[in-house]
């Protein structure tokens, strides 16, 4: 029994003495993508109310690669960790940043932050970080005619160039966007990844999409399909095509009267030719 009260105490009292000055908040922040070669800051922010802090940790895929002690002198030191290179003079208490990352320095990243004693109160909190191969060239969209009927079957493909991860394309007319199926257009969009020898570690995406035109299609006389690619918020890019509308041609009517009208008149003009001409003969004879 009074080791139970003696606990109980011991809880009490932590509690109302250190409290109120105990980690809290923590909190990381990590972008959810960057470029290869990119340098790119993490964060990580904390309350610690009164406390002191003791450390702060970095790891990746649990392997330690940074350590801020403010108690040692230097107080950063970072760790050999493979493809994960760390800016000292651009790291802290609160921040750490990696230099040049390549595609290896994706993973799960960590940071660890412990209060000074007498609680030694850790939090840990992870974000994952992804790196992007992202290219300079933009789609291209082909389409197999350029001028439709209304009520006319189009298919076209999208195709992006090679990236890591690979992209979202979507499509869209006259800036109305299409979606698979849900539409009066009753669109069918399908996508296959490729990867090509000659963009090793690349995927390319092809969006092929099928769909029924309809008269309210064509703005214009014309109907725009725009296909966009995007990588998160490092890329987008888009391509468009212009189909024409294959409208019926009106038929030439000719009115009947004016038809007999004009016959009359030639007959006319012969009988009118003929008698000219026999009265020249008669003149001559």
């Amino acid at each position: 029994m009074r080791i139970m009260r003696s606990v109980l105490f011991g809880a009490i009292f932590e509690f109302f003495i250190f409290g109120c000055w105990s980690l809290k908040n923590t909190r990381i922040i990590v972008p959810e993508a960057v470029r290869i070669d990119d340098d790119v800051t993490l964060t990580c922010q904390y309350d610690l109310e009164s406390a002191q802090l003791y450390s702060i940790k970095w790891y990746r895929n649990d392997e330690e690669f940074y350590r801020f002690v403010p108690k040692e002198a230097p107080p950063a030191q970072q760790f050999n960790v493979q493809y994960v290179n760390v800016n000292l003079t651009a790291s802290d208490s609160s921040r750490v940043t990696l230099t040049s990352v390549k595609r290896a320095t994706s993973g799960q990243y960590k940071c660890e932050v412990s209060a000074d004693a007498p609680l030694f109160h850790t939090e840990i909190e992870t974000a994952a970080l992804l790196v992007a191969e992202v290219p300079l060239d933009g789609p291209v969209l082909k389409i197999d005619v350029h001028k439709l009927a209304p009520g006319a079957h189009l298919r076209a493909n999208c195709t992006t160039p090679g990236s890591h991860p690979p992209m979202n394309v979507t499509w869209s007319i006259n800036d109305r966007p299409i979606r698979n199926g849900v539409d009066s257009y009753r669109a069918s969009i399908d996508k296959s990844i490729y990867r090509f020898d000659s963009l090793p570690g690349l995927d390319t995406v092809r969006s092929t999409i099928h769909l029924k035109t309809a008269p309210d299609s064509f703005h214009n006389g014309k109907l725009t399909l725009r296909c966009t690619a995007n990588l998160f918020d490092l890329y987008e890019s888009s391509k468009e095509i212009d189909v024409l509308e294959d409208a019926p041609q009106l038929a030439l009517v000719i009115d009947g009267s004016n038809d007999q009208r004009n016959h009359g008149f030639r007959e006319g003009n012969s009988v009118v030719g003929a008698m000219g001409m026999l009265l020249l003969l008669v003149v001559l004879g």
